[in-house]
């Protein structure tokens, strides 16, 4: 009878797959310590990269939800910028042909005032709700009195959305208490949103108004934020867009909804970027963790091979055996650190969102609501793919060596292992080859804005480094001997330890590079870190110089939407300079704008004042001069960052689209800034006011004459303007030191996830000598018997197990040192300057490197503690009978 040949190789194939997982399985059942700290090394790995992954998405796709819900069928969005549009432009829109409906918007932030607290902050959008009933993906009851239609439009009539009204525990007819920039309004619930699906909808965290009640609310007579435009469906919208733009004034943006995410992530996409390739870190450090695992399976199991080389068994599916093995570990270490990763992302996704509100644009969390209902799945599945493949990737090299396994010697008497030489100096060769391409690599500029060479760099360092692990395992043995001779018992089992790691360089030099890895990260991003710290200090220190700072209640809060939030009536300048020992009141406004693509913020201040009491780091010259030169000749001070973004320079000149046209301004000087790294521009005050026709104030700083009473001052500028702000908060008055705090305290919050990845890396690194230990140990398990036979204590087992884990660490932490000098180096010169345009002044932080290095230290102590434990329990006869 003759069987199909395909239907004889699906047979022999499955017949493969299931000696292969019986054989898995056998051996999973005989080391479960080590595979145990295979799969939580793995696991690791994928629970950093996809909670980080995870937290990203979340924060982006919140943001884009929340404006496509808001936009509902809006085609194009006609914005001003942050001074808003004349309302009368509605009128000119509405001629335009192509254009269906024209619909006013506000969009400001007001934030809940309970027992005089200020609390939870939300957005309220202000529509024409007569017109706009079921067009926006809401549902409200319509009115069908005119009672009902007079409240619905009555000033301090809201209503909120389904999920904040259960929250606060509102109905209809209640009142809610509401801070408003400087003022505040007690509002009545004239109605509850409902989403119009059962799906969960943006529209259950709003609050909306009518569009003439909010003008009366938020002080906006006159003035909308946007004017959102429906299109005809059978034009194009790009030729709609096209004939908008001929009825309005030049600075104003004519846009589809979607491109505000895109602004949004383009601003955001340095920092998602450095924060995903260091998540990567602890899949690059459990690479070595699964190698080392392999290896061993593939040195225990040389007899098995052989045997499985004589019955026929090909050179690939004996590599495939030990890759399936490896891929196995790569799943289950997927499956658990995509659970662990979903559940550390719900942190990080709070943590994220206030880093990049603090930064860079106000965005909101979805929650674990939004986490759990999302692509949990789809991430779920990454993460096991990401383990599967980092963790067959790592286990090339040793299924490489099992396949090409030599029969004859592997069923001959004899250790097969200790014939295998490793070829140190040729793989140190190599290393050197690395480190002098991570030199050349680190020269060129970004590609595209992105430090891509930057990044190769960093990985040929931290490969190059590897590759003379091996070596540097060797000469350790060579180093010990020559520091003199050996004495007392305690050097002899230093001596055994020693002798019998540098026997093992290929397996020792990959967790010596584990190590190594995660110490080296750690201790470049530290330097990186410490370095940035100190000169944002610098900058602080040199450029802060108020006494005191006025500015909105909520200023430091970084979620304010919207100008009156963030603004301040210049009226309050006189009020400040009445007090008697203020010397002077400076007014900073801050706006944003687009400039040649750029997101840029455009400050104004008195130059001239700003000369006599403050300064700028500028690049070139004195502060001084340089601010009075440009307040008398019109120009400007642009930020490092945006002057090397958009390639200009002292003594060029910059276009600038403006509420009253295109105007050229000279640049003067070019400064230090690290408040943003989207740019700013600097100007005179009068200048910007004749321009951007704008009068509100963003801050007062307040500097105090000598000997004045800071404590006496501040009460004084609370009980003036309490009376000003019409019953709400008083303004936010913040001295000088408590300013420079919160600056710092911003920076710290804004690196304390990069401390999380490092700390993962470093733990993953602490099992990969764990488990090189409890290897060692299984293998010397005759060796350690028969010392015990002779004589040997318990105690000095365990020495020699410790013994061998502080020479491996040791190794690990020169190494770690010299790599993480060389990585910050990268970081600071490179990456960071290639990403964010940063210019950061390298210093080496002593105190943090001594307890990086402590820390190393322990954790080599801690790794080696429980393997020599284990080792020393070990029963006598068990391991004389064990070949």
């Amino acid at each position: 009878m003759c069987v199909p040949r395909g239907s004889a190789s699906s047979t022999f194939m499955l017949s493969f797959i299931k000696v292969v997982l019986l054989i898995l399985l056998s051996h999973l059942r005989q080391w479960p310590l080590r595979t145990a700290l295979t799969i939580g090394g793995v696991a690791l790995g994928v629970s950093a990269s996809v909670a980080v992954r995870t937290a990203n998405v979340d924060v982006l796709s919140s943001f884009e939800q929340a404006v496509l819900t808001v936009a509902g069928p809006t085609t194009l969005e006609v914005a001003g910028g942050e001074a808003g549009l004349d309302e009368r432009l509605i009128t000119h829109l509405r001629t335009v042909p192509g254009v269906t409906t024209v619909s006013p918007v506000i969009l400001q932030t007001a934030v809940r005032i309970r027992r005089d607290q200020p609390e939870q902050a939300i957005q309220v959008l202000g529509l024409d709700l007569l017109a706009e009933f079921n067009t926006r993906g809401f549902r409200v009851s319509q009115p069908t009195t005119e009672r009902q239609m007079l409240d619905m439009i009555h000033p301090y009539s809201v209503f909120m959305g389904e999920k904040l009204a259960t929250e606060w525990n509102l109905s209809v007819g209640d009142e809610v208490h509401l801070l408003i920039g400087t003022g505040s309004c007690r509002c009545r619930v004239a109605g509850i949103l409902h989403g119009e699906s059962d799906q969960r909808s943006s529209w259950e965290r709003l609050a909306v108004m009518d569009i003439a009640a909010a003008q009366v609310t938020f002080g906006m007579v006159g003035l909308v934020d946007r004017i959102d435009l429906v299109t005809a469906p059978n034009l194009s919208v790009e030729e709609v867009a096209e004939k908008v733009r001929t009825v309005l004034p030049p600075h104003v943006t004519v846009e589809r909804p979607v491109n505000r995410t895109s602004q949004v992530e383009q601003m955001i996409s340095a920092f998602r970027l450095n924060l995903t390739v260091l998540s990567w870190v602890g899949l690059l450090v459990g690479m070595f963790l699964i190698y080392n695992t392999m290896a061993f399976a593939v040195a225990q199991r040389r007899r098995e091979i052989g045997i499985y080389r004589a019955v026929g068994m090909t050179q690939g599916r004996v590599a495939l055996l030990f890759l399936i093995e490896a891929g196995l570990f790569g799943i289950l270490g997927g499956v658990l650190g995509s659970i662990a990763g979903m559940v550390l992302a719900q942190q990080l996704i709070a943590l994220l969102s206030r880093t990049i509100s603090d930064l860079y644009v106000p965005v909101s969390a979805g929650g674990s609501e939004s986490l759990w209902a999302g692509p949990w799945f789809t991430m779920g599945v990454e993460g096991v793919l990401i383990g599967c493949v980092v963790s067959m990737i790592g286990a090339i090299g040793p299924s490489v060596d099992a396949s090409r396994t030599a029969t004859v010697r592997a069923l001959a008497p004899g250790d097969y292992e200790a014939s295998q030489q490793l070829r140190v100096g040729r793989l140190a060769l190599m290393g050197c080859a690395l480190l002098g391409l991570a030199g050349f690599l680190s020269w060129p500029g970004p590609i595209q804005g992105v430090p891509v060479l930057g990044y190769m760099a960093t990985l040929c360092l931290l490969a190059g480094l590897a590759c003379l692990a091996p070596l540097c395992v060797t000469r350790g043995t060579h180093h010990h001997r020559s520091i003199g001779p050996i004495t007392g018992l305690p050097g002899v089992m230093r001596t055994i330890a020693v002798e019998h790691a540098s026997r093992n360089p290929g397996r020792n030099g990959v967790t010596v590079s584990a190590f190594m890895v995660g110490l080296a990260i750690m201790i470049g991003v530290l330097v990186m870190v410490r370095s940035f710290r100190h000169t944002v200090e610098v900058w602080v220190a040199d450029t802060v110089l108020a006494d005191v700072v006025v500015a909105p209640s909520l200023w430091l809060r970084g979620t304010e939407i919207g100008t009156i939030g963030r603004s301040l009536p210049p009226a309050w300048t006189t009020i400040l300079s009445s007090i008697p020992e203020v010397a002077a009141v400076d007014t900073y406004r801050d706006v944003r704008i687009t400039l040649q693509g750029h997101r840029v913020a455009v400050v104004s201040r008195d130059l001239r004042l700003h000369a006599q009491w403050s300064q700028y780091l500028v690049r070139n010259g004195d502060s001084s001069e340089q601010l009075n030169r440009a307040a008398e000749i019109g120009g400007l001070l642009v930020s490092e960052v945006l002057a090397d973004r958009l390639g200009v320079r002292e003594g060029s000149s910059l276009d600038i689209m403006t509420p009253s046209g295109v105007r050229q301004f000279p640049i003067v000087a070019v400064f230090y800034d690290y408040s943003t790294d989207g740019g700013k521009l600097l100007m005179d005050r009068a200048l910007y006011q004749s321009l951007w026709h704008d009068e509100f104030v963003t801050v007062f700083p307040v500097y105090l004459r000598e000997r004045a009473s800071l404590d006496r001052v501040r009460a004084r500028i609370g009980e003036q303007l309490s009376v000003v702000t019409k019953g709400g908060l008083p303004p936010l008055v913040i001295s000088n030191t408590e300013l420079r705090k919160e600056i710092l305290e911003i920076f710290d919050r804004t690196f304390l996830l990069t401390y999380v990845l490092e700390a993962i890396a470093v733990v993953i690194a602490m099992l990969g000598i764990v488990n090189t230990l409890i290897t060692s140990v299984l293998e010397r398990r005759r060796e350690f018997a028969t010392l015990r036979a002779i004589g040997g204590s318990p105690g000095q087992i365990q020495q020699l197990v410790l013994w061998e884990a502080i020479y491996l660490g040791a190794i690990g932490i020169v190494l770690g040192l010299i790599g993480g000098g060389l990585l910050s180096l990268l970081l600071i010169k490179v990456i960071n300057k290639q990403s964010f345009g940063w210019t950061i002044q390298m210093i080496i932080p002593i105190g943090s490197l001594l307890q990086a290095v402590a820390l190393a230290v322990l954790a080599t102590l801690v790794a080696g503690y429980f393997p020599a434990r284990w080792a020393a329990r070990q029963p006598v006869v068990e391991g004389l009978r064990d070949e």
